[in-house]
């Protein structure tokens, strides 16, 4: 028999979205494209993206729960929702991709992260 488990069961629901954020690596990018949120569409950089999430830097930020629409030249058009901010100018934006775009999505996304490498990390 199994011994009883520490931790809380996850409801389906948390389970299914753990799972799909494990399917999709963010692939690390410097690419400008545009965001529009609660009246702003402003000019931003795409620092990090996957079928399902993505880094922005942008001034202003949307507030946390803001619909997003995100426009990534070379990659597509994205829907999605600010969740956090990890650092400051930045925003983690959880994007709603129909399952059968997300592979196109990531096939572009990876040729566009060749044209738009992120900066060499600098060494402190």
């Amino acid at each position: 028999m199994a011994e009883p488990s520490e931790k809380q069961p996850e409801s389906a629901v948390e389970q299914a979205r753990e799972q799909e954020r494990r399917q999709f690596r963010r692939i690390a990018t410097r690419i400008e494209g545009r965001i529009v949120f609660a009246g702003v569409d402003a000019e931003c950089l795409i620092h990090e993206m996957s079928a399902s999430g993505a880094i922005v830097e942008v001034v202003p930020l949307p507030a946390l729960g803001a619909d997003i629409a995100l426009d990534v030249p070379d990659v597509g058009f994205a829907r999605g929702i600010a969740k956090r901010y990890p650092e400051p100018h930045l925003v983690s934006v959880d994007l709603a991709t129909p399952p059968a775009r997300r592979d196109r999505l990531t096939d572009r996304l990876i040729l566009a992260a060749f044209r738009h490498p992120p900066l060499p990390a600098s060494d402190e």
